[in-house]
C-alpha cells in the first residue's frame, strides 16, 4: 500500500507531463535536430553547425538582432513606466476603479493579430485616422512607410496591448505593502515623493524586476503584432529575430536555417528565464 501510495501522485501528474512534453520539450528537441540539418530537393542532410556559422556570418542576422534590441528596450521601458504610473494611481483607491480596470484590460483581451491589423489601418497613408491627425505635424509623412516611423508604431501598439498585464502585476505588488509603513512616514513629515523614493520603490523593486524580465521575454519573442502591422518592413526595419525565423521557414522553406535561429532564441530565453527565476526567488524571500 505504501508503494502504491508513493506512485499514485506521479500517475496523477503523468497526463500533464505528457502534454508538456508534447507541446514544449519535443518541439524544442526537434528544432535542435533540424538546426543541424539542411534540406535540398526533399533530401535532408546533416550539416552540423553550418547553419549557425552561416547565421553568424551574415549581416541580416545582426540587422534583425539590432531591431530586436531596439524594439525590446523601448517596449520594456515604456511598458513598465506607464504600467507603474497607472498602478500607483489605482492603488490610491480612485472612484470608478472597476470601470478604469475594464478599459485598461480591453487591449489585453484582443488577439495580437486583431490588434495589429487595427493599428495598421489607423496608420494607412490616406485612410488612417491617426495618420490624418498627425500628418500636418510631420509634414504629411506617411509614418508607417518610414523605418523609424514603423518602429515607433510597432512599439506603441505593443506597449498599448501589454500595459494592462504589467499593471496588474505591479498593482498586486503595491497592495502587499503595509499601509502602516506609509502612514507612519507621512505622520513623520515625509512628502509623497519621499514615501515613494524611500519606502514604495525599495519594497517594489523585486516586483518591478520580475515584471520587467517577464516583459523582456515577451519582447524578445514578439512576432504576432509586428507581423500583422508591418510584416517586418519597410525593408527590414522592423524584422526582429522572430520575423526573420518566420520568413526563413514559411516563405523560403529553409527549415534548418530557421531552426538554428529558433535555437539561438531558445538560448536567449533560457538565460532570461534564469534571471526571471532568480528574481522571483528574491521576491518570494522578501515577501516572507
Amino acid at each position: 500500500m505504501k508503494s502504491r501510495g508513493g506512485i499514485y501522485p506521479y500517475l496523477l501528474t503523468l497526463p500533464s507531463l505528457l502534454l508538456i512534453f508534447a507541446v514544449t520539450l519535443y518541439p524544442s528537441l526537434y528544432s535542435i535536430y533540424m538546426s543541424l540539418t539542411r534540406s535540398k530537393h526533399g533530401v535532408t542532410e546533416f550539416v552540423g553547425l553550418d547553419n549557425f556559422r552561416r547565421i553568424l556570418n551574415t549581416t541580416d542576422f545582426y540587422q534583425s538582432l539590432q531591431a530586436t534590441l531596439i524594439f525590446t528596450a523601448f517596449y520594456v521601458l515604456f511598458t513598465i513606466t506607464i504600467a507603474y504610473a497607472i498602478a500607483l494611481m489605482l492603488n490610491r483607491g480612485l472612484r470608478l476603479t472597476g470601470f478604469y480596470m475594464t478599459i485598461i484590460f480591453l487591449p489585453w483581451v484582443l488577439s495580437e493579430i486583431t490588434t495589429g491589423v487595427v493599428w495598421r489601418w489607423m496608420f494607412y497613408p490616406k485612410e488612417g485616422i491617426i495618420q490624418n491627425l498627425i500628418a500636418p505635424l510631420i509634414n504629411n509623412i506617411a509614418l508607417i512607410t518610414r523605418p523609424w516611423g514603423a518602429m515607433i508604431i510597432v512599439i506603441a501598439a505593443t506597449v498599448w496591448r501589454s500595459i494592462s498585464f504589467a499593471m496588474l502585476l505591479l498593482l498586486a505588488g503595491l497592495q502587499t505593502i503595509p499601509t502602516e509603513i506609509t502612514e507612519a512616514a507621512q505622520i513623520d513629515g515625509a512628502s509623497g515623493f519621499g514615501v515613494f523614493r524611500y519606502i514604495t520603490w525599495p519594497l517594489m523593486l523585486p516586483t518591478v524586476v520580475v515584471t520587467a524580465v517577464f516583459i523582456l521575454i515577451q519582447g524578445i519573442n514578439g512576432v504576432g503584432m509586428i507581423l500583422s502591422i508591418t510584416e517586418g518592413g519597410p525593408g527590414r526595419a522592423t524584422e526582429v529575430l522572430g520575423i526573420m525565423m518566420y520568413r526563413q521557414a514559411v516563405q523560403y522553406y529553409n527549415f534548418g536555417y530557421a531552426a538554428a535561429i529558433a535555437v539561438l532564441l531558445l538560448i536567449i530565453n533560457a538565460i532570461l528565464a534564469a534571471f526571471y527565476l532568480r528574481a522571483l526567488r528574491q521576491e518570494s524571500a522578501l515577501a516572507a
